[in-house]
């Protein structure tokens, strides 16, 4: 049995390493549109729920998707640890999403205030964050918008700070 697990992870990479250019972009462009159907799919589900008026991670998918920046959910992105909530990350093009969603406004102030304002971390660390880099911040919304091309960042922070739908 192990022999033959073996022989089969040994033909996966001898193919993998075979695969021409060509193939490995086709291969790369349908898993990726795949993750951009699945976070369409994934808000599409979600618009019959009514709007607190307040951000959830549905309604920043929902935001960016509207805007037509074809999010990609990052799953293994960890939350910095002074953020004090979840992250929801997503990556847009070239550029990446670091979101915390607050309980409220008041929150999402307290925790930033803590921040040094120039690298976005605790006084004293370095910043964690690439550059260039762009905040925004909306009620209980927080972003960090990393990389890409400026005309991209812009995009993602306007989508991200005009707010969510009405309640």
């Amino acid at each position: 049995m192990m022999r033959n697990m073996i022989g089969l992870t040994a033909a996966a990479l001898l193919l993998t390493a075979c695969e021409s250019k060509e193939a490995r972009f086709a291969r790369i462009q349908a898993e990726t549109h795949v993750r951009i159907s699945a976070e369409s799919a994934r808000v599409s589900a979600t618009v019959s729920v009514p709007s607190t008026g307040l951000w959830t991670d549905a309604e920043l998918a929902k935001r960016l998707v509207d805007a037509g920046l074809a999010p990609q959910r990052r799953d293994s992105v960890k939350a910095k640890p002074w953020m004090g909530v979840p992250v929801h990350a997503f990556t847009l093009g070239a550029a990446t999403v670091d979101a915390y969603v607050y309980r409220d406004s008041t929150a999402r102030r307290d925790a930033v205030s803590k921040l040094d304002s120039v690298t976005f971390a605790p006084p004293g660390q370095p910043s964690p964050w690439g550059v260039p880099h762009e905040i925004v911040q909306n009620l209980n919304l927080v972003a960090v918008v990393v990389g890409g091309t400026d005309r991209q960042r812009d995009r993602i922070a306007t989508a991200l700070a005009a707010g969510v739908g009405a309640p």
